[in-house]
């Protein structure tokens, strides 16, 4: 059994002043969800046993940020920058899965929609479909495949243990 960790960009800033969509950064709220969401991965990854692939665009670079606050350089070194998570869709995401060392246990891909949402619809269900799940900005989804290593992942692999959106966060924590 693999265990993978989708986590979606905190919330974006279209008013911001940038050249390309790849420069967007969060905004305030954004920012303010992003350390939360870490928290929680703080409590559920071992960063020895986690493969870490990260698209490099400045607002996925800003919500993972927390997460790496306490990591070592050693440790920030192994993180897989990896270009193919932006803008590129299901098969990209598939060959990042794909190829994760298998003697990670778990993997954690912080990235974008559509992608991430295609990537969670093929592994559980086999195909694309339109909202099987909606991942909202911030969003983490933990999924289960029933697999031994990393090059089996294919459609019908996957189950949704669960997932966590900002919103679901704050109104647990004002319990």
């Amino acid at each position: 059994m693999k265990t993978l960790y989708l986590f979606r960009h905190c919330k974006s800033d279209w008013s911001a002043d940038f050249q390309r969509d790849f420069d967007r950064p969060l905004n305030e709220r954004g920012r303010d969800d992003a350390p939360m969401m870490c928290d929680i991965l703080k409590s559920l990854i071992s960063p020895a046993e986690t493969h870490v692939s990260v698209s490099p665009a400045v607002r996925t670079r800003q919500t993972i940020e927390p997460l790496l606050k306490n990591w070592s350089a050693e440790r920030k070194a192994l993180i897989d920058w990896n270009e193919n998570l932006y803008e590129s869709g299901l098969n990209a995401y598939l060959d990042v899965i794909r190829k994760t060392p298998d003697s990670a246990d778990s993997l954690l891909i912080v990235g974008h929609n559509p992608s991430i949402q295609d990537t969670t619809e093929f592994l559980v269900s086999g195909h694309r479909l339109d909202e099987l799940v909606y991942v909202a900005t911030g969003t983490i989804l933990c999924l289960t495949l029933g697999i031994r290593n990393w090059k089996q992942t294919n459609a019908d692999h996957a189950i949704i243990r669960w997932m966590l959106t900002p919103r679901i966060v704050k109104k647990i924590k004002s319990l």
